[in-house]
């Protein structure tokens, strides 16, 4: 199976899709719901641009009547008029501001839950590829800048384009030989900054993609503090760590670098410009041909015009750094997973909940060999079954296959006949209930993490599952018992305690399938007598495939298969393969032996 990394998307130096296409696709897959609120920010953008060129306009009769004429009235009227325009462009602007800052809130939103929505749906093998942390920063460094350029960019742009017209519009009435002179200068800033933004896209890039790094980097760091410390490699940690900053660094400088030289030539046309009309335009105010009025009204349309057109060119940078994040979000959004549901796949019907393995074969893209090879048995609906062997034979492989975390390159597996791979994910995972050797809690509280997988769960019932999970005692003793909040992966508590909260997940979910893979490996001997015994209890009723290395876990299933090399080589009774003395009597003699066996008859010779 293949699938595109984080790293392959983020850092990737081909060119990507255009802008064009992009933002196509962004117009049509968020904005175009968007289209009131846009249309009201438009209105209100076209109200800035009138209003900017009327605060032109009203200069000529403020220098021709007023300045020139002495004229008392008009006078009058301009001190009216000026506040009137100031007030319908901070109101306008006010206006399209809010309504452009809603409407990239809005379209961010749309995309984190569209981008959630994709990764809910990946399959195992796909998070197995990434790096958490750069997944974890397409939702926040690469949407945050998205949404810079919904509100900032495209509020600039749509605003300050209408201006420009405007003002454009303004110069060719007040006078169409200096407007000609005005307007052919700027042209020549399109080029380099065409040219500037396509590094700007580029910096943007590779920015995301070390910010993701970055993330990843802490991540580990902070979880692996204790083994960090304790050998000394905090100054090597603090390396790694400088470097990646350095890097995201020279990603700023060069976007920040190319921004400033985006100014710097708007600047230079316009000083230009600027002296061309003032020469020319002086000339004939002198010679009599211009009216000072229309001269000073032009002169303020342009010293206007100067300011949308830096706008402009200062927002590609911010427009192509959204581009970049737009760009990896479709980057992840467009890899499909490896596993899907069949069309029309009808919902698991569990009876006694008998599984089989049939002649199931895996080989993982990393690994030469198979992980299973051939690998058959059959767990009776009801009964217990264990799967023992050495590291690596394939035992918590075959684990993850009932699930349908992994598929199988060959053969099938089959929960009451039913292939697992034929049927809806939401009804195979509702029959299933998981612990696993890796725990895994959330930062909220003991009550939340027991009744995860049964959010309606009365406390009677979460606490009968703790006390069956020998946790309910340390529960109480905690400082607001279940409603204590236990921290990140449970970080407040012990292994034990973690690991039988875990178990009481399980047993509240009630679940007809129960899968163990060392699901008591974190427990002390007193409290995984107590685990024992409910899963006892649990197991009545219910098929159970447990992976141990704790003899006592094991010897009391129903059948034990031996794996190696990805298959069965020994099946049978705790004491009849014992008798055997084959490899279950070996790995009794070491792997299953870390503990004393309650029955003298078990105990290895």
């Amino acid at each position: 199976m293949t699938t595109r990394t984080a790293r392959e998307a983020g850092e990737a130096e081909a060119a990507g899709p255009s802008t064009l296409r992009l933002v196509g696709r962004l117009i049509k897959d968020h904005l175009a719901q968007q289209w009131g609120l846009i249309a009201l920010a438009v209105l209100c953008m076209l109200a800035v641009a009138a209003s900017t060129s009327a605060i032109a306009w009203l200069m000529k009769p403020a220098v021709n009547d007023v300045f020139a004429r002495h004229d008392r009235d008009v006078l009058m009227l301009i001190a009216l008029a000026f506040p009137v325009a100031f007030v319908l462009k901070g109101l306008a602007n006010y206006g399209q501001r809010t309504l452009m800052n809603r409407v990239g809130l809005r379209v961010v939103q749309r995309c984190r839950e569209a981008l959630y929505d994709h990764l809910q749906g990946m399959d195992i093998a796909f998070f197995a590829q990434q790096q958490t942390a750069a997944l974890v920063s397409r939702f926040t460094v690469d949407l945050t800048l998205l949404k810079n350029t919904i509100t900032s960019g495209i509020m600039v742009v749509g605003r300050d384009a209408v201006t420009m017209v405007s003002l454009v519009v303004s110069l060719f009435l007040l006078d169409i030989e200096l407007a000609l002179i005005a307007v052919t200068v700027f042209p020549a800033a399109v080029l380099p900054i065409a040219l500037l933004g396509k590094r700007v896209r580029k910096a943007a890039r590779g920015m995301q993609a070390q910010s993701g790094q970055l993330d990843a980097l802490l991540l580990q760091v902070f979880q692996a503090i204790r083994v960090v410390k304790v050998y000394n490699a905090g100054e090597h940690e603090r390396a790694r760590v400088a470097a990646t900053v350095d890097r995201i660094y020279r990603h700023l400088m060069r976007s920040e670098r190319i921004g400033a030289a985006i100014s710097m030539v708007v600047e230079i046309l316009s000083g230009f410009a600027f002296a061309a009309v003032v020469i020319y335009g002086g000339q004939r105010v002198t010679a009599g041909d211009l009216d000072p009025g229309t001269f000073f009204a032009f002169i303020t349309s342009l010293f206007l015009l100067y300011q949308p057109i830096k706008r402009i060119g200062g927002v590609n940078v911010v427009a192509q750094e959204g581009m970049a994040a737009v760009e990896r979000m479709y980057g992840v959004i467009d890899t499909p997973p490896a596993l899907r549901e069949g069309k029309d796949a009808p919902a698991l019907v569990v009876g006694g909940g008998e599984i089989v393995f049939d002649d199931v074969r895996l080989t993982y893209p990393t690994q030469e060999g198979p992980a299973l090879d051939g690998l058959s048995f059959r767990a009776p609906a009801g009964a217990t079954v264990a799967l023992v062997g050495r590291s690596g034979a394939g035992k918590s492989t075959a684990l993850q296959l009932v699930p349908r975390f992994y598929d199988a390159d060959g053969g099938r597996v089959l929960i009451d006949g039913q292939d697992v791979r034929a049927v809806t994910f939401r009804s195979l995972w509702a029959a299933i209930a998981m612990v696993t050797q890796e725990i895994i809690l959330f930062d909220d509280s003991v009550r939340a993490n027991i009744a995860y997988g049964r959010p309606g769960a009365s406390q009677a019932e979460i606490e009968d599952a703790a006390r069956h999970a020998a946790a309910h005692d340390f529960i109480l003793a905690l400082p607001e018992g279940y409603d204590t909040v236990i921290g990140e992966q449970g970080t407040r508590l012990s292994g034990g305690q973690r690991q039988r909260l875990v178990i009481a997940r399980a047993m509240l979910k009630n679940a007809p399938i129960l899968l163990l893979d060392e699901a008591t490996s974190a427990l002390d001997t007193e409290s995984e007598r107590h685990v024992r015994q409910a899963f006892e209890r649990l197991r009545q009723g219910r098929t159970c495939i447990v992976v141990a290395h704790r003899l006592s876990t094991v010897m009391n299933a129903d059948i034990i298969h031996v794996i190696d090399a990805g298959r069965i080589v020994e099946s049978g009774s705790h004491a009849a393969l014992l008798a055997e003395g084959g490899l279950y009597a070996d790995l009794c003699a070491t792997d299953l032996s870390d503990e004393p066996a309650e029955d003298p008859e078990v105990v290895p010779a």
